[in-house]
């Protein structure tokens, strides 16, 4: 059965779109069926990390009623179904709207869909949050944010939704020790902690996504571990300099 999941993060730059695009990605490259869908209507950008520029059609033709949800997939070399939004001015004043029957309907052969939410807890959120199954929570180890995306999550329980964990993003050294603290907050798992790293940006530019640009770069092997916690796997992570230290200290 087809399993919907919304990425979602209480404010904007996380790197929200940047997790969605690799990790349907890596969980193809697992062996998975995937389709990923942009549900930030406002805020489109989902297309261009796969080098989408100009389509004829787009959620926003399906919200609409104009087309189905089929004609508005393009296929990605790496297998993943994409259903970008418009990049159109013209497509800011779309009505968004619940598509999840569409989405058993026309993607019943995935696995898994990934659905890029638009930030904050608006009406596109809102109707996003109806669509998904489960939801994945992006925040920077900073306290505004964390407490952003700690309201998502209580929105998210008011829904009934089941939140998988927390993907902490941009993550710097001075920031590693955070994750258990983080984790106690939320009462959630951390599932996932990606480095802040230039790479991000160069394969942005390239229109490839790190997991295909880099597979052995150590945000590829974080977000490998981010996809085999869905899938029920266990993610045999190499330990940090740090962690290796404070092993020595402790015998």
């Amino acid at each position: 059965m087809t399993r919907i999941i919304g990425v979602m993060s209480g404010k904007g730059g996380v790197g929200k779109t940047t997790l969605v695009s690799n990790l349907g990605v890596s969980l193809s490259q697992g062996g998975k069926k995937v389709g990923i869908i942009d549900a930030n209507l406002s805020g489109a950008n989902l297309g261009l990390h796969f080098g989408l520029i100009s389509y004829p059609t787009s959620v926003h033709d399906v919200m609409r009623g104009n087309t189905s949800l089929t004609d508005a997939m393009y296929k990605h070399p790496s297998g993943i179904d994409i259903v970008p939004a418009s990049l159109s001015i013209e497509d800011l004043d779309v009505e968004p709207s619940n598509i999840r029957q569409q989405i058993m309907e026309s993607m019943s052969d995935k696995d898994y869909v990934l659905i890029d939410c638009a930030t904050g807890l608006d009406r596109e959120t809102m109707k996003a949050m109806e669509m998904v199954d489960d939801v994945i929570l992006v925040t920077h180890p900073e306290l505004p944010t964390i407490s952003d995306a700690l309201r998502t999550k209580t929105i998210a329980k008011k829904y009934d939704k089941n939140v998988l964990g927390i993907v902490l993003n941009r993550v710097s050294k001075s920031d590693e020790l955070k994750k258990e603290n983080i984790s106690a907050f939320f009462d959630l798992p951390v599932i996932g902690v990606i480095p802040e790293d230039h790479s991000i940006r160069r394969s942005i530019e390239a229109k490839n996504p790190i997991t295909l640009e880099h597979p052995k770069h150590q945000i590829s092997q974080e977000i490998h571990c981010v996809a085999n916690y869905i899938m029920g796997k266990k993610c045999a992570q190499k330990r940090s300099f740090m962690d290796k230290i404070k092993s020595f200290f402790r015998k």
